[in-house]
Formats: structure tokens, C-alpha cells, sequence
């Protein structure tokens, strides 16, 4: 017999074998149902995104699983996806006035997501090279159609959470291992099987296609007969928040203080019961740091720095006393604009000479140092608002001041003026650049 005929039939003979192995153990692709809407879902994207796939010819499964959940009649399905650059486009063109009046596309229209899927995908690499890989050389294109999955199992894992409580409200994970020689007819069929691409036509696609399947219908199993999935808050959240240390409100950074009466003591720990550094005097000026604990703010003042009892100071006036209102709480600042947060380095020069170091965080808050060439190291802290405008507070051993200025988001430089606090007389200007 001839020996190419033989090789020929032999392969033959393996394709067959293996065919109706693959078969045997295929996933079915029925997708579990619900009797009822539980909410309206949105697929979001996982931070790592999906490049480790696309070596296998595989993009983002989002739109199979948002096919997966429309099916299954558990929830509307709303795009946050790649498609919402789109609905972007057309709305802007309506609120610049391109689209035609009776259009009615406006603000207020959009669906709110009651939840989230973020769903993750991995893949074990093969530990064979396959037969076809093997029989490639010798049998051309019948060898290429046996080659092998270049990965011997799938796993993925969904996770979906409550928008408003951020609550995880069910999870699953699910799991597909097949032969070497892929898995076959897992597809919605027609042109949505098209719209999948690589998760209907590669062996590689149809086995993370058939364990995202496995995951799914575990979460619809899971949540299907629940009156609702909506979780508010946390019972056990709750009791520990109760049982914590109380969480004090913030104190503006730089902000002037004085004491309310007379003889008001600082202390050099945030306790009534720590060592008493100083005795003041409605007219002592203090400059908050911005920390606070127990119930106490810490101040520096010209000849000191420690705590005294948030009840017992207030705003400054400007002649040194205070007006008798509560230290002003800082509003919870809004995300940055990008150019105004990160880390800064500089110069001040004027009365005393010197460099800084801060980090501002994107939602403003400012922590760093300094040197000083007269007084040597300092901290500083403070707050930066959305516009750039910079407040900050500068303490050291020998006293404090007062830095006021702007970044600039656009060439990340910040400038401005500072000055001593308390008796001290003196100041100068600043000016550094984002690094």
C-alpha cells in the first residue's frame, strides 16, 4: 500500500475519532429564562481589557453576553459600550441644532442602569502541540483543519453589582475544557452568529463562547426567583459603621482660627489628657493643618504647633478674634479636571528660601514638603478647587505659613504669594511645574 495513502487514511481515521469525542461533550446552547424583568443591565468592560485574547483572533464578548441577557428576558439590556460613542455623536448634533426640531432627542432621556456585569475571561494554555500540528508537514491543508485550540480550557467569571449601593449582588463563574481539536456548532445562528465573529467560527472563540454560557446560566439559575435584586445597603456594613470610631469632618487646610474665650488650651496630642503646650487668647492667631481626630484640630501658631478642641475655635475675623462660628466643614470636592492633579515641585523665594514637593490627589486634597534654608524640613497641606485655585499651609518647628496661588492645567505650572502666619512678618512668591 502506498505509504502517503496510508498517512492519508490514518489521519482520517484521528479527525473522525476526535470529531465525534468533541461532539459528545459540546455545551448545549440554551440559555436559561426568566418570567419576569428583574432591571435594566449594562455590560462594562474590565480595566485590564481584553488583549490577552486577542492573540486568539478575540475581541470584547460583551455583545455576546448582552445577546446572552436579552434572551434570557431577565433584563433590558442598555449600550455603554463602544456604540455609545455613537449615541454621543447624534445627541450632540441635536443640541447644537443639526437634527431636525421635531427630532426630541434632549437631555433626560437616557435609561439608567440598575446594574452592572463586569465579566472576566481566562484561558490555560494547551500542553500538546496537537496531532495536526504533527500531521501539518505531511498532509497540507487536512492537517491546518486538524490543528488543535492553542488553549486546553476556558474560564470566566461574571459579577454584577447595584449601581446606587455598589452592593456585588450575585457572581458566578463557569468553565469549558474540551480536546485539542475545538469544540463545534455553539452559535446563535444567522447574521447575529456573524456579529459575534471569532466567539461563533474559531475553536478557540466557541470554548470561552460555551463557558461564558456555563457562567451566565448559573447567575440566572441564581437570581431568577428573587422578588428583586436591588440591595440598598449592608445589615452587617451597618453595625460596623455604628461600632467604628466616629469619622470626623474634614477642616479646610490654611484656614485663619481664633479662640472663642479666653484660656483655651492647646495640647500636644488630640487629648484632654496630653501635656498642655499653650494657653490662649482670643486675639492668638491660629492657621488649621487640616487634620483632625478626636474631636480637635490641629493648628500651628507662631510659637507652637498641637490641638485644641474644634468646639472651642472658630474663623478668625481678621483682627485675631473669633466671630463664633464653627470652623467651616470642606464640601466634598468633585473629581479634578486632568493638568491640575499630580506632583509638583518648586521654588519659593522672598524672606526665606526653599523648595517643595507636594502631590495633589484628583479630588484636591494636597499632602507634600519642604526645606527651608533658614528653619529646615516642613509638611504641607491644603486643598486645591476644580478651577486650580491653590490653598495651602506650610508647618514646621518654627512656625507656619500661608501659601496661596493656581495651577495652570494647561502648561502644569503652579505660582503664587505666601506669607508667615501668626506674629511672624515677612513672605515672598512661589512658582513650580508639574513633574
Amino acid at each position: 500500500m502506498n505509504k502517503s495513502f496510508q498517512i492519508a487514511a490514518t489521519a482520517a481515521l484521528v479527525l473522525a475519532a476526535f470529531s465525534s469525542h468533541v461532539l459528545a461533550q459540546e455545551t448545549s446552547s440554551t440559555v436559561e429564562k426568566c418570567s419576569k424583568k428583574l432591571g435594566v443591565m449594562a455590560v462594562v468592560e474590565p480595566q485590564i481589557g481584553w488583549t490577552h485574547l486577542s492573540q486568539y483572533g478575540l475581541g470584547s464578548p460583551s455583545a455576546l453576553l448582552r445577546m446572552m441577557i436579552q434572551q434570557s428576558g431577565c433584563f433590558d439590556v442598555v449600550e455603554r459600550g463602544v456604540a455609545m460613542q455613537n449615541l454621543q455623536q447624534e445627541r450632540a448634533l441635536g443640541q447644537s441644532g443639526e437634527l431636525r426640531d421635531e427630532s426630541n432627542v434632549g437631555k433626560g432621556q437616557m435609561q439608567a442602569a440598575d446594574f452592572v456585569m463586569t465579566p472576566n475571561v481566562q484561558v490555560g494554555s494547551s500542553d500538546t502541540g496537537g496531532i495536526g500540528g504533527a500531521l501539518f508537514g505531511r498532509l497540507g491543508v487536512l492537517g491546518a483543519i486538524a490543528g488543535g485550540l492553542k488553549f486546553k480550557e476556558a474560564s470566566t467569571s461574571l459579577m454584577v453589582a447595584d449601581v446606587r449601593s455598589s452592593i456585588q449582588v450575585a457572581a458566578a463563574e463557569g468553565k469549558a475544557t474540551k480536546t485539542d481539536f475545538g469544540i463545534g456548532g455553539w452559535a446563535f445562528g444567522g447574521g447575529a452568529a456573524g456579529a459575534l465573529g471569532g466567539y461563533t467560527k474559531t475553536p478557540e472563540g466557541k470554548m470561552v463562547a460555551a463557558s461564558l454560557l456555563d457562567n451566565y446560566n448559573k447567575i440566572v439559575l441564581a437570581i431568577r426567583d428573587q422578588p428583586q435584586l436591588i440591595k440598598t445597603s449592608s445589615a452587617a456594613g451597618d453595625a460596623n459603621a455604628a461600632a467604628s470610631t466616629k469619622a470626623e469632618a474634614p477642616q479646610a487646610a490654611g484656614q485663619m482660627l481664633a479662640a472663642k474665650i479666653a484660656n483655651v488650651k492647646a495640647y500636644e496630642q488630640p487629648s484632654r489628657d496630653s501635656k498642655v503646650l499653650a494657653t490662649l487668647q482670643r486675639s492668638d492667631e491660629l492657621v488649621a493643618t487640616g487634620e483632625v481626630k478626636n474631636g480637635f484640630v490641629r493648628v500651628d501658631a507662631a510659637n507652637f504647633s498641637g490641638w485644641v478642641q474644634r468646639t472651642l475655635v472658630g474663623p478668625a475675623d481678621g483682627n485675631g478674634a473669633s466671630n463664633g462660628a464653627a470652623p467651616p466643614v470642606m464640601p466634598v470636592q468633585a473629581v479634578l479636571p486632568p493638568g491640575i492633579f499630580g506632583n509638583f515641585g518648586g521654588k519659593f523665594m522672598g524672606s526665606d528660601l526653599g523648595t517643595f514637593d507636594v502631590i495633589v490627589s484628583n479630588n484636591g486634597h494636597v499632602t507634600g514638603s519642604g526645606y527651608s534654608q533658614q528653619t529646615g524640613q516642613f509638611n504641607v497641606n491644603g486643598q486645591v478647587d476644580a478651577s486650580g485655585n491653590v490653598n495651602l499651609s506650610a508647618h514646621g518647628t518654627a512656625g507656619a505659613a500661608l501659601f496661596t496661588g493656581r495651577i495652570d492645567g494647561q502648561s502644569g505650572i503652579v505660582s503664587g504669594t505666601w506669607r508667615y502666619s501668626g506674629r511672624m512678618q515677612g513672605g515672598g512668591s512661589f512658582r513650580g511645574v508639574r513633574q
